[in-house]
């Protein structure tokens, strides 16, 4: 998907939140007040954060039965923690149960929204639900969770990104709704002051799905022109190559 780039497997989007961006966003915040970060902190560090970073080194070597048998042992010591659960899901990813995989993430965020987390880290939870369910092709399921996210953080752009990219571009016609994904690109764009290159791409697919590829052409000329040097390289011939499409009519 556009959405933010990200090249990640859904596993190592899953890992990276939990083992990294949430500890580091929550160090940051424990001393600001701000609701519920300082005790998610706390309780992170009661969890058995070693332990969940060896569970998923195991799962990484090959061996998912002990990865789960060891972050089990920790839910069975702390069964009302969202937080094992969500790793478990992302060793159950690496193990191919993906079905397993997402059951989890509900499960972890259930006990999320009854510890009452913070609705930014919810709504971080549901977007990785989201990008999880679109890797597997279950755009209902992502449809549902990216509209929780942004219900709970309205001006997120990355969010409103995703769900604008899934609406113009899902291989699944019952999702898709093109006017409503031009409205949300053209939002995130606005948001980011139409200096994003990837908003301003998901805003030309949106524009191409709804049959207006004239100024899919403009808007995906004008994301090309905003890529960053270091983007470049990954991003420019996928780009490229919606332009040309643009130019035909096309949208594929």
């Amino acid at each position: 998907m556009n959405a933010t780039k990200d090249t990640r497997s859904p596993v190592r989007r899953l890992l990276f939140f939990l083992l990294f961006v949430l500890p580091c966003a929550a160090l940051g915040q424990q001393g600001s007040g701000a609701p519920g970060w300082g005790r998610i902190w706390q309780e992170r560090m009661t969890i058995g954060q070693a332990e969940l970073d060896s569970a998923f080194r195991l799962a990484e070597k090959g061996h998912p039965a002990e990865a789960i048998a060891i972050i089990d042992s920790i839910i069975a010591r702390d069964p009302s923690n969202w937080r094992p659960y969500f790793l478990k899901s992302a060793v159950l990813v690496l193990a191919k149960r993906g079905d397993e995989a997402l059951k989890q993430i509900d499960t972890s965020i259930g006990l999320a929204r009854k510890g009452r987390v913070s609705p930014g880290l919810l709504a971080e939870l549901y977007a990785s639900k989201a990008r999880s369910c679109m890797d597997y092709g279950r755009y209902a399921d992502a449809k549902r969770s990216l509209d929780s996210a942004l219900r709970l953080r309205p001006n997120d752009t990355t969010t409103l990104n995703d769900l604008a990219w899934m609406l113009a571009t899902a291989k699944d016609s019952r999702v898709r709704d093109a006017r409503r994904a031009v409205a949300l690109a053209t939002k995130a764009c606005e948001l980011d002051r139409w200096s994003n290159a990837f908003t301003i791409d998901t805003l030309a697919a949106a524009l191409a799905a709804a049959a207006n590829f004239s100024d899919a052409v403009k808007y995906q000329q004008l994301a090309i022109a905003k890529l960053e040097p270091n983007d470049r390289k990954t991003q420019l011939p996928g780009m490229q190559q919606r332009l040309q499409q643009y130019y035909a009519g096309r949208t594929e």
